[in-house]
């Protein structure tokens, strides 16, 4: 189960839904595991009637599928599950079949991504499951950090699938009853920088100044 690369438009817009994204985040953390449509309703708090379509249109995108089925009361009842186990967004790169994402859709899908992610931060320190304190147990601490850093296009590069590649090396360590922690990477070059030597304004090595969430 790969790492999905998604960079066309109907994709980017099916991902940028709450619940939508709530129920593939949980298919994709337990991507062992399948669920119902019954079982998904009650973990995000949707009306069974409802999943339905949103289940049809993951699984049309390829984003779920469908892992087994099974007659429940003469109704055939789907078990689905994640169709990877992580994604990236990025656009696509104009080849035939591969129509570049809009700027509207990229949009919306990171303020839904940014915005999933502060509530789990702010439901957990609510509840106290979470603290943002150096001393605090590592399974209990929530850090939210932001920065820049200066480098050649070669090396954010090298930068950007390095972080990618902790990412994955840890959950293929993972093992059952560990907990999950959520992790948003946003690596992204600021304009009007590249190329400018800080010192003496110089063009140098073109180097980039990019945020790393």
């Amino acid at each position: 189960m790969a790492a999905r690369i998604v960079e066309d438009v109907e994709t980017l817009k099916a991902l940028a839904d709450p619940a939508r994204l709530s129920m593939l985040e949980l298919m994709m953390t337990g991507h062992a595991r399948s669920w119902t449509a019954k079982e998904l309703a009650t973990a995000i708090g949707m009306p069974v009637k409802k999943i339905y379509y949103h289940l049809a249109l993951l699984e049309q995108r390829g984003l779920l599928e469908v892992r087994a089925t099974q007659v429940v009361n003469g109704i055939i009842e789907k078990h689905y599950g994640a169709s990877q186990k992580s994604i990236t967004f990025q656009r696509g790169n104009g080849s035939p079949g591969v129509p570049a994402a809009g700027a509207e859709e990229v949009g919306r899908l990171v303020t839904t991504l940014f915005d999933q992610v502060e509530g789990t931060i702010m439901d957990g320190l609510r509840a106290g499951r979470v603290v943002m304190d150096r001393a605090a147990p590592d399974d209990r601490r929530v850090v939210v950090s932001y920065s820049t850093a200066r480098m050649s296009p070669a090396q954010a590069g090298r930068f950007r699938d390095a972080l990618l590649g902790v990412v994955a090396e840890f959950d293929a360590m993972a093992a059952p009853g560990m907990p999950t922690f959520e992790l948003l990477v946003a690596f992204s070059p600021v304009d009007g920088h590249a190329g400018e030597d800080p010192v003496d304004g110089h063009a140098g090595e073109d180097p980039v100044d990019g945020h790393a969430t």
